[in-house]
């Protein structure tokens, strides 16, 4: 795993059309090592969705999926 990519990306859609307050707040470090980002900076509720690892500049181009595909709420 490469630790300098964000591995998961929150894709609750509430919290895909929030802007967080603190723009440093939509990252955190996975219990497993890795980035995870949720556009709203939210602490709780998310969707995880496992990226195999992407920049923080691909995530505006990222084809982000349904949550229907996230591995489930909590922690990645």
């Amino acid at each position: 795993m490469d630790r300098a990519l964000i591995q998961f990306i929150c894709v609750r859609k509430s919290h895909r059309l929030k802007h967080p307050v603190d723009p440093s707040s939509p990252f955190n470090v996975a219990e497993e090592g890795g980035w995870a980002y949720c556009p709203s900076g939210e602490s709780e509720g998310h969707m995880w969705y496992r990226t195999g690892g992407i920049t923080r500049a691909a995530l505006a181009k990222f084809d982000w999926p349904d949550e229907s595909e996230a591995e489930g709420g909590g922690e990645p």
